[in-house]
């Protein structure tokens, strides 16, 4: 039977058996909800809201040293299970959470890189409900009509969130695990990478040309050709001077992302090694040796995360990359990937001798021995000494990875915010680092694809996730890469990047026209910072995902549960991505409400499907009525300029906006250094009135002029009231404008 633990008014822990963990990623949370009831009524679990049963368990059994749990749902519809491929709606599907590096993402592939065994379950009329399965091993989910939770463990511990609402639920579950924190305001721009920008000249000619074609980038990423025969934190005769290349990079406006692998290369002559050695700091194998696996240096060991004073040796080792000028770590091969090993390499040799195998076939032996997990091979010791099987650790390695990581920054960029992007992770990951996709293909299955993959992501806690834009593998064309593109510009992390080998992806490597639609949309990605910033905000104070599935609007409506091609952008931008070659138009459901065609001012009803042109350099996106868009100056990249224009667009009679702003740079704002606005805007019978409050003014603020533009003003407006004073405005004949000073507000 299972222990119950009420933890607050919507949230209680479930236990069943034993189970254990080296590490607990849950924080303190209280809510004042107080209808949920979690009992144990004839040996079985019910969980109860305002007298009705929401949740019940069936069966749980022990098999094969698999703990599994059987839950009843009536009706049930799923979502969330971190990243996943697959549509939104996980109904009818089995998953496993394990960190693995699996490079080819077929539709059926399971598992992925990163494991957050959390989900929520909807149904029409009834309260959402989330699942938290508080286990870092191995964990396994099955749904349909049931559904089944289960750990390769002696037991397994349940969180059991109440909503009522999916972003609610969203919301305490972030609370539970962890929020992110508000991220510097460069990584909101665009970022151009390749594996591999493999000379200082080479990245410097790259920086060079984006800003000579006027397209915004913040960020140039070196892969791993910068260091020294692929040894960590080290740099390669090609970057024989960090230091004024890093120079020459800010000079420009850009910051540097450098790649740090986990796996670090066995030489004796190489200090990171000797210094890891001394403090027996790599991971063991059952016989109490150094593990050793292959990766890009060669035989490599690898860190165990696990110990606090590991975690501190890696943060220091993080030195020669601050001192010379890099401004954010890239976590990568994190999983751990490894792959090959010792032992792997004595089996193909037994197995060629035995005539078994042949080097013909070796590059797919190669690739089925990749997919070892380690699980019982390698052993982890934390700082009480007790010894825990990799089963237990590998789905926490990278987020352990990533706490070492922030240390590094909080060594030798106090009070900076950091900026480290992870491919793998659990449940709270977004505390330390954004995440992308991982290696996907230049293809439009999967620019298609991310958009599910990420609002998963979202829906998981991850609020800060993206893909590699025009796809990572394979060769992309011109018309994918820009309609990549043009969805990518309203992805929470917005990154080109693309493999050795495959066909050039930066904005002007197929044309003119091509380059001019890039060029569009990164433009208009920085023309929205104010707004995107906003919303990263309200996702760092409530948990709620940037990029939300149109289920937020009304969960229940379930015709909303199976849209995997259209996502929200924040509370009032709809985007709807084109996702077909030679496609010059797409089918679009509105949700929810009213809403306006961006781009020409059309206006759509709700529960409707529309047939909406999309020529290729244009991408529907939809405003809700009564919104307001937050828009500024153009710039080479984010906070150029010392003060900044506002402009605020009004698609309605009647809005709310809210802004938020900061330095975009330190931890200053904990401290309450930031303001946030209330901008409201209401109908007269002869006019507008506009009032804007400072929520919190603790900030010297950025935005200087403001202007706001009424798209849909009627000629007869006479008179425009500002917080009770009379203003001047001017109708265009298309738009009324509002000019005014923010300090004159304030």
């Amino acid at each position: 039977m299972p222990t119950i633990e009420k933890i607050n008014g919507s949230i209680f822990k479930v236990v069943y058996g034993n189970p254990t963990n080296p590490v607990d990623v849950t924080l303190p949370y209280e809510d004042a909800y107080s209808g949920l009831k979690c009992e144990e009524i004839n040996g079985k679990l019910q969980v109860i809201d305002a007298g009705k049963t929401i949740i019940s368990e069936k069966d749980s059994k022990v098999d094969g040293g698999i703990f599994s749990v059987t839950f009843s749902y009536e009706n049930a519809h799923f979502f969330g299970f971190g990243e996943k491929m697959g549509y939104l709606d996980k109904r009818g599907k089995h998953f496993k959470m394990q960190n693995m590096d699996n490079p080819l993402h077929t539709p059926d592939l399971d598992p992925m890189y990163i494991s957050i065994p959390f989900f929520i379950a909807v149904s029409p009329k009834k309260p959402a409900m989330g699942i938290f399965a508080n286990s870092t091993s191995y964990t396994f989910f099955k749904t349909g009509n049931d559904f089944d939770v289960s750990a390769k463990d002696d037991g397994i511990e349940l969180y059991l969130i109440y909503g009522p609402k999916v972003q609610d639920v969203v919301g305490k579950f972030t609370q539970l695990v962890g929020k992110m924190e508000m991220p510097p305001a460069w990584s909101l721009g665009y970022q151009q990478s390749r594996w591999s920008y493999s000379t200082a000249s080479e990245a410097l000619d790259i920086a060079k040309k984006l800003r000579s074609d006027d397209i915004p980038c913040d960020v140039i990423y070196l892969d791993i050709d910068y260091m020294d025969g692929y040894r960590v934190f080290t740099w390669g005769e090609n970057f024989k001077a960090p230091k004024s290349f890093s120079q020459e990079m800010k000079k420009l406006g850009f910051k540097i992302v450098t790649i740090i692998d986990p796996g670090v290369k066995v030489d004796e002559n190489y200090e990171i090694y000797k210094s890891g050695k001394s403090l027996d700091a790599f991971v063991k194998d059952r016989s109490g040796k150094d593990f050793t696996g292959y990766v890009w240096p060669g035989r490599c060991n690898f860190p165990d995360f696990l110990r606090s004073d590991v975690r501190e040796w890696w943060a220091k080792s993080h030195k020669s990359l601050f001192e010379n000028g890099v401004d954010g770590v890239w976590n990568d091969m994190n999983e751990p990937a490894i792959v090959w090993t010792d032992s792997k390499t004595s089996k193909v040799f037994e197995l060629m001798q035995k005539g078994e195998i042949d080097f013909q076939i070796l590059g797919e032996a190669k690739a089925f021995f990749a997919q070892e997990d380690f699980g019982d091979e390698i052993v982890h010791k934390d700082d009480k000494g007790k010894i825990w099987p990799h089963f237990k650790v590998r789905n926490i390695y990278a987020y352990l990875e990533a706490m070492a990581t922030k240390q590094a920054f909080e060594m030798y960029k106090p009070n900076k915010r950091p900026f480290i992007l992870t491919r793998a992770g659990f449940a709270g990951i977004q505390k330390y680092a954004a995440v992308w996709t991982g290696d996907n293909s230049s293809w439009w299955e999967h620019l298609e694809i991310e958009m599910p993959i990420s609002m998963g992501l979202g829906m998981s806690g991850v609020a800060f996730t993206g893909t590699d834009v025009g796809g990572f593998g394979g060769n992309a064309d011109g018309e994918l890469l820009a309609r990549w593109t043009e969805m990518g510009a309203f992805f929470p992390f917005f990154r080109n990047h693309s493999a050795i080998g495959t066909s050039r992806q930066e904005p002007w490597s197929f044309g003119k026209q091509i380059e001019d639609t890039i060029r569009k949309y990164i433009k208009l990605r920085y023309a929205l910072f104010p707004y995107i910033y906003t919303a990263f905000y309200f996702s760092h104070k409530d948990g709620v995902p940037v990029m939300r599935p149109l289920l937020f609007l009304d969960q229940d409506n379930e015709n909303l549960y199976s849209i995997n091609d259209e996502f929200l952008f924040g509370d009032s931008i709809l985007v709807a991505p084109i996702t077909r070659p030679n496609a010059t138009w797409r089918t679009v459901y509105i949700p929810k409400g009213k809403w306006i065609d961006m781009r020409n001012g059309n206006l759509y009803e709700e529960d409707h499907v529309y047939k909406i042109d999309a020529p290729l350099d244009e991408i529907p996106i939809f405003i809700k009525e009564n919104s307001m868009i937050f828009k500024t100056d153009p710039a080479n990249y984010i906070l150029e300029k010392e003060k900044m224009n506002l402009y605020v667009d009004i698609y309605g009679q009647e809005a709310v906006g809210y802004l938020y702003e900061d330095d975009g740079e330190t931890l200053d704002y904990k401290a309450g250094k930031y303001n946030l606005y209330e901008f409201a805007v209401g109908a007269l019978s002869q006019g507008y009135t506009i009032g804007i409050k400072a929520l919190n003014h603790g900030y010297v603020g950025k935005y200087k002029k403001v202007q706001m533009n009424f798209l849909n003003a009627p000629r007869q407006i006479i008179e425009v009231t500002l917080n009770g004073k009379k203003i001047e405005s001017h109708f265009d004949g298309k738009t009324l404008k509002v000019e005014f000073e923010m300090e004159d507000v304030i």
